[in-house]
């Protein structure tokens, strides 16, 4: 019987692997869920599916995704909807059903976004691997989803980050109204 659950546990991890890397998670970001499968086996079957070996160099930092006010509403929604497409709480294991649905809506509102190498644009995030790190982040306790009280969206905070824990929806519509009161002056 154990025999048989080995080979179901690797079968399903498999299954993971490929769903992953098809979306080009780096290898090292998928070897931490994925267990039954040696990292040289993940390299190879990424090259199988890439034609390209996997991206090498350190992993992003949640701090260094938000490149501007704009990109945390993008991020917060990526979020969004995976907390809302996730199975249990948020703070546990991650949800690979609801991260493969969460990324794929997202790709499917922005279908002309995604760009696998730098310079990034303002959607953020802007390939799998960003996405990951910010599931990874609310997972950790370093990124939370709070509703904004003014205009009732969610907002995402980073813990540690350059810009304010506000909602930046909110600081976005400030921004017209201030440059108005500085014209008419």
């Amino acid at each position: 019987m154990s025999n048989h659950c080995a080979f179901a546990a690797r079968l399903k991890d498999q299954y993971w692997a490929y769903q992953l890397l098809k979306r080009k998670l780096r290898t090292k970001l998928a070897s931490r869920v994925i267990k039954t499968l040696r990292p040289k086996e993940l390299c190879n079957l990424y090259f199988s599916l890439h034609h390209e070996s996997p991206v090498a160099g350190l992993v992003p930092s949640i701090m260094t995704i938000p490149q501007s006010r704009e990109s945390f509403l993008y991020m917060a929604l990526f979020a969004s909807i995976y907390r809302s497409a996730c199975s249990g709480a948020i703070r546990a294991e991650i949800d690979l059903n609801a991260m493969v649905f969460a990324w794929d809506t997202f790709c499917a509102f922005y279908p002309n976004h995604i760009q696998e190498r730098r310079p990034f644009g303002r959607i953020r995030p802007a390939n799998f691997d960003e996405a990951w790190i910010i599931v990874e982040a609310l997972r950790d306790g370093l990124t939370e989803l709070p509703y904004c009280t003014t205009c009732h969206i969610p907002y995402l905070v980073i813990h540690g980050c350059k810009y304010q824990q506000v909602c930046q929806m909110c600081m976005l519509n400030q921004i017209p109204k201030s440059r108005e009161r500085s014209t008419s002056n």
